[in-house]
């Protein structure tokens, strides 16, 4: 298995086939792919532009496909079975716009408790 540098180099080598590249991607990835042709190291360039290194790998990746005149790879971002995949508040369990499913707590009563309560 190749070393971190050496799949780096390999990308940077890609990415050198198709010079204005960098130009044409939007937002930080240009700035990734500036950033690894100018010989920097995927950790530091994760930490200079407070970005995860994974997704300066997949962006390196992608441009270095795009490069070599393949498609990118896009990610499916999916949930397992019972996956919150709803922020908020109700975590996603709440109304789903066909009725209730029946996981609201009940309606406080203000006052004091009976015996019947």
């Amino acid at each position: 298995m190749p070393s971190t540098d050496e799949q780096l180099q390999r990308l940077v080598e890609q990415l050198r086939e198709m010079p204005g590249l960098a130009e044409q991607l939007p937002g930080d990835q240009g700035e990734i792919v500036r950033a690894a042709l100018d010989g920097r190291p995927v950790y530091e360039i994760a930490n200079d532009l407070r970005l995860v290194p994974e997704y300066v790998w997949e962006v390196l990746t992608n441009a270095a496909r795009m490069a070599s005149g393949k498609a990118p790879v896009e990610r499916a971002e999916v949930g397992g079975l019972g996956s919150d995949t709803d922020p908020g508040v109700t975590g996603g369990y709440g109304d789903t716009g066909f009725g209730s499913i029946g996981n609201e707590p009940p309606i406080p009563t203000p006052g004091e408790p009976t015996d019947q309560d």
